[in-house]
């Protein structure tokens, strides 16, 4: 008898049970995509093959992918979607590929901003996830730990399915494994990196004197000193950088193009499993971890004289307690170098920034130091730099404005648990969320007034704040909501190296200040530094040309 099957029935009825298995399940291996993607097509050509001509068959496998779409974006924008009641842009709400486009762009953490002003403080930023602009979002998100990290960190677990510190996503595991991180941080393990540190910038100081009044990119100087410091504190290793005054291994550019392509490929996490199948695609990334595998190994190998981050890891008696294998341990060398070099860098060149913006702000940091540091005096008295509150205050609005870490860290809802409370709004399970910080920094509910500007004195502790237009106003006019205030993440996966960071800056900002006067280069405009800002997971900068000047008396 001949076949009386409706082929259009029998393709529609295959991709709505192919969109069902995406929906409900969620696969996210290599085999499962070809089998829904390429087996079932060539089962339903099979069965249809005597009823279609060559390219009727070839339209059935094409109608078959697209009913998928078309079944995803329906559902997706439909009001029966969990999150249909959430505001936001409609591309997004279809495909996380609108969000990876801006981050590929590098402006994303300005444009979730712009959302924030536009829809308000929930905005539903992909088809199943919320970023929040809302203080009190941070406890149940981050702090509770009830919430455990994305699909976002798939790209921390590479081929050989080695997942680094921050891509943990059990929060005992990760607990343990951050202990000896915790130590490596602690007060002892500090004291011990100060002599390294005061010589590391003292180095700094040095090759820019002999580069005094000429255009420099202090961007850049920046960037060589975080490697040199950070190749000791975590390696025991010298990379020589500012000596050369050049990364003449490419460092930089690896740790740049592999942080860039992995901010960009975690937005899509979905894609992993066919990009890791294509070597070109994910060089970038294969080179950055090499990089730093092939430090860890050095350590590991070699041994250190001094007790730097990787004696902690391997040698310390929280070592054996971290439950880390080796291969662990290793994989996490390229987050200690990226976390421990790039980020601080970007910081202190966006001090540098607003030193240059607002000249009034470097003469009144001038002053302090000076104060605190009279003629003859050493700059790098770690002991009194937590003590200079303008110094503090500078580097605090530094961080709230600029954060090296521009945006949300994702986390979700745990499935099975019937949603989350999060602020006035009940989440529900499986849904991704952030707080973002970029927009949380600049919310005038939190601080106020001139949320967008450089006032180092909100952080100041005053009867009556004289505003940079000259206006004074009274305290009860200020907010500065310090639990809104999150640079460095919060809860118990926060950033473990904070104290070293923070250390690290007011020591170098009090050296350079200290030593010189900061000038722009007159050919450079100041507006295009916020400009070039890229946000790929962590900052992502240009070149920022200035000319220094040795103090009199310096």
């Amino acid at each position: 008898m001949p076949d009386t099957t409706d082929p259009k029935l029998l393709v529609c009825s295959a991709s709505f049970a192919c969109y069902l298995v995406y929906k409900y399940f969620e696969p996210n291996n290599l085999s499962a995509h070809v089998v829904l993607l390429l087996g079932v097509p060539a089962l339903l050509v099979g069965r249809l093959s005597p009823q279609l001509s060559f390219l009727q068959q070839a339209g059935a496998v094409i109608f078959y992918w697209s009913l998928i779409l078309v079944f995803t974006a329906t559902y997706r924008l439909s009001p029966f979607h969990p999150l249909a009641k959430y505001p936001g842009p409609t591309l997004g709400k279809l495909s996380r590929i609108y969000v990876a486009y801006f981050n590929g762009r590098g402006d994303l953490h300005r444009v979730i901003r712009d959302w924030h002003d536009r829809y308000g403080d929930v905005v539903r930023i992909g088809p199943n996830e919320l970023s929040f602009c809302r203080a009190d979002a941070l406890q149940p998100i981050y702090v509770a730990k009830s919430m455990q990290k994305g699909p976002y960190y798939d790209t921390r677990t590479g081929l050989e399915n080695i997942t680094t510190l921050d891509g943990v996503r059990d929060f005992s595991v990760h607990g343990a494994r951050r202990k000896p991180w915790v130590k490596a941080m602690g007060i002892s393990a500090l004291k011990g990196y100060e002599p390294i540190l005061q010589t590391k910038i003292l180095e700094l100081v040095e090759v820019l004197s002999k580069r005094q009044k000429e255009t420099i990119d202090i961007s850049h100087w920046m960037n060589l000193f975080g490697f040199d410091l950070i190749g000791h504190v975590a390696f025991g290793h010298e990379f020589g950088m500012l000596k050369a005054g050049e990364d003449d291994d490419g460092l930089m550019r690896r740790v740049e193009d592999g942080v860039y392509a992995t901010a960009v490929l975690s937005q899509t996490p979905w894609i992993l499993p066919f990009i890791r199948r294509l070597p070109p695609a994910v060089k970038a990334i294969r080179d950055m971890r090499h990089m730093g595998a092939t430090l860890a190994q050095g350590r590991t190998k070699n041994g250190s004289a001094s007790k730097d981050l990787f004696y902690f890891l391997t040698e310390d008696e929280t070592a054996a307690e971290s439950g880390a294998t080796l291969d662990e341990i290793i994989a996490d060398g390229i987050l200690a170098l990226v976390a421990g070099s790039d980020t601080t860098a970007t910081v202190l060149s966006h001090l540098c920034y607003f030193m240059l913006r607002h000249p009034e702000c470097a003469e009144r940091l001038h002053k302090e130091i000076d104060a605190t540091f009279p003629p003859g005096e050493d700059p790098l008295d770690f002991s009194r730099h937590a003590d200079m509150p303008y110094l503090n205050a500078c580097i605090n609005e530094t961080l709230r404005l600029l954060p090296a870490v521009l945006g949300g860290l994702q986390r979700i809802v745990k499935r099975g648990s019937s949603g989350a409370t999060i602020g006035p709004h009940v989440v529900p399970e499986g849904t991704q969320v952030s707080v973002h910080t970029f927009s949380l920094h600049r919310d005038p509910r939190e601080f106020a007034p001139l949320p967008d500007v450089f006032w180092p004195d909100r952080w100041l502790a005053q009867d009556t704040y004289v505003l940079p237009s000259g206006a004074a106003v009274d305290k009860a006019h200020v907010t500065t909501n310090r639990a809104a205030f999150v640079p460095f993440s919060v809860g118990p996966q926060n950033c473990a190296g904070r104290a070293l960071a923070m250390i690290e800056m007011r020591a170098v900002v009090c050296a350079v200040m200290h030593k010189f006067e900061l000038r722009r280069a007159e050919e450079y405009d100041l507006d295009r530094w916020e400009r070039d800002v890229m946000d790929a997971y962590i900052s992502l900068r240009g070149k920022l040309p200035v000319i220094l000047e040795q103090r009199q008396g310096r």
